[in-house]
């Protein structure tokens, strides 16, 4: 469902909730990282952000990454780089300093490659999340 689809249907839809949305635009936070940039709006209530993360999680608005035990949320609508159901995320690992760089991944052929696999012949498949974590190819300096 659409955000102005979900406002209409859902007269709770807070000024915390699209503040959280502006927040996630673009971009790939932990909950202490949201918890900040909405501090910075004026919206520093913990609680009040766990239940909109989960009432985002369960009406499918977000996306929760967890990366070597960390969660990161994504937004899962209005998205160039996918919709909610299909979703491939590159996790580019610095080996010197652990801080991933999570980038968005457009390509609708790995999603029907996976759909079209014998192996799921016998089943609807509601959605394809792929992360793949990599660290940048060390250069073969031979001479």
């Amino acid at each position: 469902m659409k955000p102005k689809v979900m406002i209409e249907a859902n007269k709770r839809f807070t000024r915390a909730r699209k503040a959280l949305l502006e927040v996630l635009k673009d971009r790939h936070l932990t909950f202490k990282e949201i918890h900040d940039e909405l501090s910075k709006k004026g919206f520093k209530n913990i609680s009040t952000l766990y239940n909109n993360l989960q009432f985002f999680l369960d009406n499918n608005l977000i996306i929760e990454i967890n990366l070597d035990g960390v969660k990161y949320y994504d937004l899962g609508i209005d998205n160039p780089y996918h919709q909610h159901d299909s979703h491939l995320h590159m996790v580019i690992k610095d080996e010197d300093d652990y801080n991933p760089t999570i980038k968005e991944i457009d390509y609708p052929e790995i999603y029907e490659a996976i759909k079209s696999h014998p192996v799921f012949r016998h089943y609807d498949i509601e959605y394809i999340r792929i992360l793949v974590a990599a660290t940048p190819a060390k250069k073969d300096y031979k001479t």
